[in-house]
């Protein structure tokens, strides 16, 4: 609110011969004070916080008729990227018997060095002194959107007067602002202006809502450049042209995949028309060739140890022949996978702000069935073009509390209790120490588990990247496996009774790597899959698996992605879309078990978790051992550490910024976020 300003008057009329003649606006007006005190307001419109700052001023020292003075005010709209439309209002009160003049526009961006400047006219005539100012405002010429002008009324104890209606403004988690400039002019009257003498002026800017709605007409629909009668579904696989769509009134177009809908971003106005593009999404094959990858010819038919192109880096039976990209089936189609010993699946994307900026870098462990690009985390380093070790520490993310001492300072536990069944999971049912009753309510995804509760605050807390969720995907999910057997599986045995929940000895879904003769692993058949929750029995995807074990969200699309034989339904559960990699994937990269490998791209010479579970009693997940190796502990341990994995959109846009071969650690792929 501005405090009131009485205008006090010093009177100098000049006195010649007998007459006396009236000065419209005689002497020089001052202000009792220091200037103008602005506050912001507040509103909260459809669901967003809007505020404004800034009052219209008439501060200056010194004023004659013809004064004109400009005030920046600004609307900043927070909130979910909703459309926020406002009426832009002045409440206050003009006791002057001369009303004020204003104009108001609008721009997007802040205008730089803009003020005015005022030159004091002087004239006598009859014996009288008259005054004015004449005012020109620097970087007027840069006021183009006019959105709003009238009159202050005079002798008003109390007024609103509109300045602007039916604004607009998306709200965004950060903050959208737009900038408004009200230029208030107190006029030169050919008329005594006299009776402002002790009058005052006061007020404050607010946003209030408005009744009007954007009126956006979508004039046309074009799939790969063929003009449609009507919006492609969300059944069919096509995404939106962002580049090639357009909206008038400098409005942006973008897709909401997650409920189907269109959304206009930069929409300021009503009246705006956008054509809109789509074509096929990219498929994974799409985006391999769009990485410069070719794979390898054929597919590796069973993994009968680890993958390396070195025997001194290979422990075992090696294979030595089994390096680059190969391709096999998950639940969305033809995954791509990198295998062995390579470099060139390297990737910069987001920043750890909680060190300096520095940019996080990722290897790419698959390109999904569905075109999503699958990354672990892999360090962070100062610049874009010197990658970070890829042994130490350094490869995992920095835990709140160091459980491992000096030896392991990066360690987190899976989970802190183990002794229920439940605590294989990513996520559980029930309260963390409450024992389960039921096989459904143990393995329901309700609960973080202890490692989640950490990388959901490192992503919201150390990272950028919940701004840069626009290019991580929800929907192909994180699989933990939690289908159990109950036929006995090597070393372990399922129990008797109730399997899955409580303190029943259970084989889960992991175990199927497993056989009962020597040797204990199998490699007589394609046994390690990337499809989420096959059964034991029929060895077919069970859908109820899917939509309990295979972790996705934040708000995923609702009834899941287009897969090979229809829907993939995930669960929707996690608070955060950051999973860890498989049991699955260590093999398919060339991981095996009791077998050491320190060739493979995997491996960093620590301990780090997976997120797929082995089997109970002692609840007890795979994890990568320091060697190299695949094994598996109890949960609770106190030297495995968390290596996030993320699924970047089929459609972000990459780029390399140098010659030489693309994706290795001196020339990385690099995620345009701009």
């Amino acid at each position: 609110m501005k405090k009131n300003k009485k205008l006090t008057l010093l009177v100098a009329i000049l006195l010649v011969g007998i007459g006396v003649a009236f000065a419209y606006f005689v002497g020089k007006t001052l202000f009792d004070g220091k200037g103008a005190v602005t506050k912001a307001t507040t509103a909260n419109i459809n669901g967003a916080e809007l505020i404004i700052d800034g009052a219209p001023q008439l501060e200056d020292l010194n004023m004659y008729p013809g004064h004109r003075t400009i005030t920046k005010i600004t609307a900043t709209a927070t909130g979910d990227n909703q459309l926020v439309v406002f009426n832009l209002e002045w409440v206050g009160t003009n006791s002057l018997t001369t009303p004020l003049n204003f104009k108001i526009y609008r721009s997007e961006t802040e205008i730089e060095n803009i003020s005015t400047n005022c030159e004091v006219k002087t004239k006598v005539q009859n014996g009288a002194q008259y005054l004015n100012e004449e005012c020109t405002i620097t970087n007027e010429t840069q006021l183009t959107d006019l959105v709003g002008s009238g009159t202050v009324e005079s002798k008003a104890e109390q007024q609103t007067i509109s300045l602007a209606m039916n604004e607009m403004i998306t709200a965004t988690e950060s903050g959208n602002t737009i900038y408004y400039y009200l230029i208030l002019e107190y006029p030169n009257l050919d008329s005594n202006q006299n009776g402002d003498l002790e009058g005052s002026f006061s007020g404050k800017v607010q946003g209030v809502a408005s009744d009007a709605e954007a009126d956006v007409n979508i004039i046309g629909v074009y799939i790969n450049n063929e003009k449609v009668d009507s919006l492609p579904t969300s059944e069919e696989n096509y995404i939106l042209d962002e580049e090639q769509s357009t909206c008038t009134n400098e409005a942006k177009p973008t897709w909401d995949e997650s409920d189907w809908s269109l959304v206009v971003n930069n929409l300021n106005k009503s009246g705006t028309d956008c054509s809109l593009y789509f074509k096929n999404k990219p498929t994974s094959k799409d985006v391999l060739d769009n990485l410069g990858i070719t794979p390898e010819e054929g597919i590796v038919d069973s993994f009968t140890g680890p993958s390396c192109n070195n025997n001194s880096n290979c422990g075992g039976t090696i294979n030595m022949n089994q390096n680059g990209v190969y391709e096999a089936e998950d639940d969305f189609g033809t995954s791509y996978y990198y295998r062995g010993t390579v470099d060139n699946n390297w990737l910069v994307f987001g920043k750890d702000t909680s060190d300096g900026d520095k940019y996080i870098w990722w290897r790419i462990i698959r390109i999904n069935g569905n075109g999503t690009i699958r990354l672990i985390y892999a360090g962070t380093s100062s610049d874009k073009k010197t990658a970070p070790s890829t042994q130490g520490v350094d490869t995992m993310i920095t835990p709140r509390q160091n459980i491992g001492g000096s030896s392991y300072p990066r360690a987190v536990r899976f989970n802190t209790n183990y002794n229920d069944n439940k605590y294989v999971g990513y996520m559980f049912g029930g309260q963390d120490g409450q024992i389960s009753a039921s096989y459904e309510t143990a393995h329901k995804p309700e609960t973080k588990s202890t490692i989640l509760d950490e990388i959901v605050y490192w992503y919201e807390n150390k990272t950028n990247l919940k701004e840069l969720a626009t290019k991580i995907d929800v929907d192909t999910g994180f699989c933990g496996d939690r289908t159990y057997t109950t036929t006995n599986h090597g070393p372990y045995y399922p129990g008797t009774g109730d399997l899955g929940w409580k303190n029943t000895a259970t084989v889960y879904g992991g175990e199927k790597v497993w056989q009962s003769e020597s040797p204990s692993w199998k490699t007589d058949e394609q046994i390690a899959t990337f499809k989420c929750g096959v059964d034991y029995k029929t060895k077919e995807v069970s859908v109820d698996a899917q939509k309990r074990d295979l972790y996705t969200g934040p708000n995923a699309t609702v009834g899941g992605t287009k897969g090979i034989d229809g829907k993939v339904e995930g669960n929707n559960a996690l608070p955060v879309p950051v999973g860890l990699i498989t049991m699955d994937e260590v093999i398919h990269a060339g991981g095996f078990a009791g077998q050491a490998n320190n060739g493979c791209w995997l491996y960093t010479n620590q301990y780090y978790w997976t997120m797929s579970p082995h089997f109970y009693p002692n609840a007890v997940v795979f994890s990568v051992y320091r060697d190299g190796s695949l094994g598996s502990t109890d949960v609770n341990g106190n030297n495995y550490g968390a290596r996030p994995v993320i699924n970047l959109k089929s459609t972000v846009k990459i780029k390399i910024e140098s010659d030489g071969d693309p994706g290795t650690s001196t020339n990385p792929y690099i995620v345009v976020t701009e």
